[in-house]
């Protein structure tokens, strides 16, 4: 059996992508996504999640944005500005860093949609930033604390020939180094999750003929697709542009749901995977 979750990422990033995400649950293939607490859109995010019933997760986010919990020392200055991903990364690497600081600001995060109504049936990570050891322990110890039964692996399910050239091979390879450990953690942890994570490779090259390439080639085992859904928005910086609309169309193409149909891929969400051995 082949059961497979497709997840939407950046749900309250705009409300572009908002609408283009609503749409892919609710006409296409999309059956979860990932919200941002600190997202622009938040509120409306959650207003719409609720009215579709769109399963929901929480995108831990330390690298975009505002914190919710005021300055971290060692990573954002004194208004809680975030510092992008590649500071973040250093960040983390080094530990130079208040960790107590960032675990309440995590904690905040999940609060944040609880606080508005929602369950979140998953943890992850906005730009992977849980791969690295010193977040990784301690978001399982949130999902936990919290309750949150499942939480995304990281661990890329395509093999290494499939990688494209270029700066995306060099996150592919940092996500391949520390893929395995988190996912072990996970594991220990007695936390659901999946067998492994497609889509990295295609990002912002997911369009309906590599849509269902993978959904073709997909073999056993339960799975999560990372995908991406939305319409342009201009004032939403480089990763709102016509790459986005390409993949919603892709996500609600007949060609697409026409191939799950034909493998019997049983599509679901976090909440319905089978509880951690």
């Amino acid at each position: 059996m082949i059961s497979l979750i497709i997840n939407a990422d950046d749900l309250g990033s705009n409300s572009e992508r908002d609408r283009g995400i609503l749409e892919a649950f609710q006409q296409g293939i999309v059956t979860s996504s990932s919200l941002l607490a600190n997202g622009p859109s938040f509120i409306s995010a959650v207003a719409q999640a609720k009215e579709a019933g769109m399963p929901v997760g929480v995108h831990l986010n330390l690298s975009d944005g505002i914190t919710l919990t005021g300055e971290i020392s060692g990573l954002t200055d004194h208004q809680g500005q975030l510092p992008g991903k590649q500071k973040l990364r250093q960040c983390l690497a080094t530990g130079a860093c208040d960790r107590t600081a960032i675990r309440q600001e995590l904690a905040a995060q999940i609060e944040r949609l609880l606080v508005a109504g929602l369950q979140p049936d998953h943890l992850d990570s906005h730009q992977h930033s849980q791969l690295f050891p010193c977040l990784m322990t301690m978001v399982t110890e949130l999902a936990m604390e919290y309750g949150i039964e499942a939480m995304r692996t990281a661990l890329t399910a395509e093999a290494v020939e499939q990688d494209p050239d270029g700066p995306l091979a060099n996150e592919l390879a940092l996500y391949r180094q520390l893929g395995k450990e988190s996912h072990a953690t996970i594991i220990t942890a007695g936390i659901k999750t999946t067998d492994g994570l497609w889509g990295m490779p295609l990002l912002n090259r997911l369009n309906t003929n590599s849509l269902c390439h993978l959904l073709e080639n997909l073999p056993q085992g339960r799975w999560e697709l990372m995908t991406h859904p939305g319409y342009c928005c201009a004032q939403g910086g480089t990763f709102n542009g016509p790459e986005r609309l390409v993949e919603l169309q892709a996500l609600c193409a007949k060609k697409t749901k026409e191939v799950i149909a034909r493998r019997q891929i049983r599509l679901c969400n976090f909440g319905e995977l089978p509880c951690a051995s």
